[in-house]
């Protein structure tokens, strides 16, 4: 587990590491039901509101029981694995989205996950992976495309 207190009470933006261990079919709020496949599922957010990536960030993982983003739904059935963030004003999560649905064997589970109030043409912020991934290349694409350093933590 992942402990909240690691993170920064700055602004920034993230990514959540998720794995679904088996397939689910979940209904997630008004974008309706859809099939989950087993495997590895980058959530790509931000945190500029209050409390910042501690807050925003910590209420993913700790899962709290009232659902108010997509995020939410999938991860009442995935675990989390990991984050990775960059303390930033810049609003990144559309390019780290674009750039993360753009490696091999990405696919996109759920058209406007995330991303319903996207005004850069997002897909969806939340990214597919049949197999688990190889954490230092997503920490190189994320670091290219931010300029900043990017912060790294695991659960167990």
């Amino acid at each position: 587990m992942i402990n909240e207190d690691c993170l920064p009470r700055g602004a920034g933006c993230y990514v959540l590491i998720l794995r679904l261990s088996s397939m689910r079919s979940i209904t997630v709020g008004r974008l309706g039901k859809v099939l989950f496949l087993q495997g590895t599922y980058l959530y790509v957010g931000s945190a500029f509101g209050s409390g910042g990536l501690r807050s925003r960030v910590g209420r993913h993982l700790r899962g709290d029981s009232r659902w108010y983003w997509h995020i939410d739904y999938l991860r009442s059935a995935a675990e989390v694995h990991g984050c990775s963030y960059t303390v930033t004003d810049r609003p990144l999560e559309c390019e780290w989205a674009q750039a993360l649905a753009a490696l091999p064997n990405a696919t996109i589970p759920m058209p406007h996950f995330g991303s319903s109030d996207c005004r850069s043409g997002c897909e969806a912020h939340l990214i597919a992976f049949p197999l688990r991934l190889d954490w230092t290349i997503v920490e190189r694409i994320l670091t290219q495309v931010a300029g900043l350093p990017v912060v790294r933590l695991s659960a167990g």
